[in-house]
């Protein structure tokens, strides 16, 4: 399971493939896009291991304090392998921490990923005193923002309505302990 910031995702892949060149599965929790090319997470992993890999993004409305402390918390596990991401699921699950399984990756990475763009614009409208009105505006056009181009890109709508979308956008947007 692979949890590093995206700038140093493909970084890692590398030392990774060179400890483990014939890699068959792997799994990360990093959000994001690489800064570089702009490519998603699971684009970086099949130019890295080839296609044939199977792969799982774990995503969701996550503060690692509350994980870490036992809080209840629910995520995605999205795979190109059904039975892995369900494999994988399992692995993760405990009586505080539950999974449930997807097979879009690219929905899952991309809520991951965009919903800090509309987190920064409910930071700046509650910032300037805007409101809740105004966050509640925001978080509902930018979620329909995001679905657009998760499913420009390839992934489900309906995905960006589960954990890994709405769930994830609106931790962000109206906690203080987001970054």
């Amino acid at each position: 399971l692979v949890v590093v910031p995206s700038h140093a995702f493909r970084e890692v892949l590398e030392s990774i493939k060179s400890l483990k060149p014939d890699l068959k599965r792997i799994a990360w929790a990093t959000k994001g896009m690489e800064n570089t090319t702009l490519e998603l997470l699971d684009q970086v992993v099949v130019k890295e291991f080839g296609s044939h890999i199977e792969m799982a993004v774990v995503s969701g409305p996550t503060f690692a304090k509350e994980v870490a402390d036992g809080l209840p918390t629910a995520v995605v596990v999205a795979s190109n392998n059904p039975a892995y991401a369900l494999h994988f699921s399992k692995l993760l699950q405990n009586s505080t921490f539950r999974p449930y399984v997807s097979k879009d990756i690219i929905g899952v990475e991309v809520g991951g990923a965009a919903k800090n763009v509309i987190a920064i614009a409910a930071g700046i409208a509650d910032g300037l005193g805007f409101g809740a009105n105004s966050r509640a505006a925001l978080i509902t056009r930018g979620l329909s923002e995001i679905m657009r181009l998760a499913t420009h890109l390839g992934g489900e709508s309906k995905t960006l309505m589960g954990l890994s979308g709405l769930g994830d956008l609106l931790l962000t947007c109206t906690d203080n302990q987001s970054r």
